[in-house]
């Protein structure tokens, strides 16, 4: 009987293949975070502004006639 040679079959891991998902999942992340800042201060209107009309408040901000049917 013959005794069959050691054959090391050691694979070492890639442990740092991730870092470029990660890397993307990040940047992503601050795409949406710069994007809704964007819309917020493009949109946003602070309650006590005079420009911004509440609904219900009897001010709808067009003037007499305009957007009636004449009715």
């Amino acid at each position: 009987m013959s005794v069959r040679p050691h054959i090391d079959r050691y694979v070492p891991a890639d442990t740092n293949g991730g870092w470029g998902v990660a890397a993307l999942i990040v940047g992503l992340a601050v795409a949406c975070i710069i994007t809704v800042t964007y819309i917020h201060k493009q949109t946003y209107r602070h309650p006590t502004d005079v420009t911004w009309h509440g609904k219900g408040s009897g001010d709808n901000g067009q003037p007499e006639g305009v957007g009636s049917l004449g009715h």
